[in-house]
């Protein structure tokens, strides 16, 4: 698995600096259809590895989807032109698109997904939590057949997920040699990627763009520095203080877009206080999400109930879930009673990007008063979610985790609450949601699935690790020129095909 090594954090100055002379020495002054994307900077650039937004947008402009789940969560094809799926659920039978090439020249066929899609087995990517268990075969050249022990409802979500990215037979990536609209002229570590067209991309008239410059810039306020001074053209994941800035600036156009997005305040339940469920029942009595919601989004987000099924899927989420109402003293006494009768101290790991770092601090006034003290350590996002990171947010006892949106809930809970789950940053492992997960997965029937996600709900109320103080929107702006963006809810899925820059 390649990575990128990890530079030290740069100080806002330095990073100022860095821009300016970016524009002077490398003329990335507005150019003629070359758009001009500010970023944090990619970490892990194996597409079937890189989870994070930065990650996804660099690699979604080189490779391509077999399918592709679209911002209202429909399936649409791509590189495969259409599907069937047998009576008993158990076959998937994938017609590919003719007469396309990877960049090196060489013909795309169904040797190539067939590698993919074993490959991401080898490698157990992530992509595998939506996947489950399949075989995959090949009975022609542009037929791809994928045979499932058991039914996954969410089989199709697997194969569109954003892991999945088509790459050449053989290959070893990173190596950029995809089918995608563009193609890797130039890649300076920590600095930026340059693309450029892809000539002979299958899509009639894509890309519209000629070429796509992604500038890595790892200060979020140096980002909306950029993106006003004609720098950079687009940028995304905006906090929300930031939003205000750009909401009044002439030639900005602000971008909102309601998700399932939320922040994850958790607690590692295999080691430390967080063991204890009576610790893990205080943190939610001395944290009032209603207030937090006001103070640090300015209302903009939707209260849930601490479980990451939010209101966006409609009938799966449970507004019936009962939690106790917002108790300091409540909390206090529970952590006397779990060996704690002279409060808790621990260290609070956050991000600086979307505001989490604002609401750390005012969970830290928050949780003061129900006798739980933090000291509050603010991470780089790129290093805090990097594996090359001996102490990344999979490693802290108590943290402030990002989450994007999902097209289904069953991408929040394979991932992350079932136990072994790729990212499960809790070290949760309760049997009872293992097994109600697991029959989710196979539940086609929608009546029978919204009832396994009520019991789910209420079982993070009852015992789980984590408090979800809102569901929020995302925010991005890009200046006047840049037409045809929509920005995806989750924003580094946005598909820059037909976008284009006028004037």
């Amino acid at each position: 698995m390649f990575k990128i090594p990890l530079r030290r954090p740069r100080s806002l100055a330095v990073l100022v600096i860095f821009v300016l002379l970016f524009g002077t020495v490398f003329g990335v002054q507005a150019q003629a259809n070359i758009l001009r994307v500010g970023m944090v900077a990619p970490q892990v650039l194996d597409p079937a590895l890189g989870s994070n937004d930065p990650e996804i947008l660099l690699n979604r402009s080189l490779y391509d989807y077999l399918i592709e789940a679209l911002p209202d969560k429909s399936i649409v094809p791509n590189l495969a032109s259409d599907w069937t799926i047998s009576d008993d659920g158990l076959t998937y039978t994938f017609t590919l698109q003719s007469g396309i090439t990877f960049h090196d020249g060489s013909s795309f066929s169904s040797a190539d997904v067939v590698y993919t899609f074993n490959r991401l087995k080898q490698i157990q990517s992530p992509a595998l939590n939506l996947l489950g268990e399949f075989e995959i075969s090949a009975p022609d050249e542009f037929t791809v057949v994928f045979t499932l022990p058991q039914v996954n409802a969410d089989f199709l979500y697997g194969v569109a997920d954003r892991f999945a990215l088509i790459v050449k037979d053989g290959s070893q990536p990173p190596d950029f040699n995809g089918t995608g609209p563009f193609m890797l002229s130039e890649y300076r570590e920590g600095e930026r990627a340059v693309l450029t067209r892809n000539d002979a991309y299958w899509k009639e008239g894509q890309p519209a763009l000629d070429g796509i410059e992604f500038i890595f810039i790892n200060d979020p306020i140096t980002q909306v520095d950029a993106l006003r001074s004609g720098q950079v053209d687009f940028i995304f994941k905006i906090s929300p203080e930031q939003v205000g800035v750009l909401a009044n600036e002439p030639g900005i156009t602000v971008i909102q877009k309601a998700t399932n997005q939320h922040p994850v305040v958790r607690l590692r339940t295999d080691q430390g206080p967080g063991q204890d469920e009576r610790v893990r029942r205080a943190f939610k009595l001395a944290t009032d999400r209603e207030e937090l919601n006001e103070l640090v989004l300015e209302g903009q987000g939707v209260i849930g109930h601490n479980n990451p099924i939010g209101p966006s899927f409609g009938v799966f989420y449970n507004e019936n879930t009962q939690e106790p109402a917002h108790d300091p003293a409540a909390a206090c006494d529970l952590l006397a009673e779990a060996g704690y009768p002279d409060g808790l101290n621990m260290t609070l790991q956050t991000i600086n990007v979307l505001g989490y770092d604002v609401l750390a601090t005012v969970l830290q006034q928050q949780w003061a008063e129900g006798c739980i003290n933090v000291e509050i350590q603010v991470n780089e996002e790129g290093f805090y979610y990097s594996d090359d990171n001996p102490d990344n947010w999979l490693q802290a006892e108590l943290g402030i985790t990002g989450w994007g949106d999902r097209p289904i809930p069953q991408g929040y809970l394979t991932q992350a609450y079932v136990s072994g789950g790729v990212y499960n940053e809790t070290h949760w492992s309760d049997a009872e949601l293992d097994d109600l997960v697991a029959q989710a997965g196979m539940t086609t029937d929608q009546d029978a699935r919204v009832a396994i996600y009520h019991q789910i709900a209420d079982i993070f109320a009852a015992r789980g690790p984590i408090i979800i103080p809102w569901f929020a929107p995302i925010f991005g702006a890009t200046r006047s020129s840049v037409q045809g963006l929509e920005m995806a809810p989750f924003p580094g899925l946005t598909d820059l095909r037909t976008v284009s820059l006028s004037g």
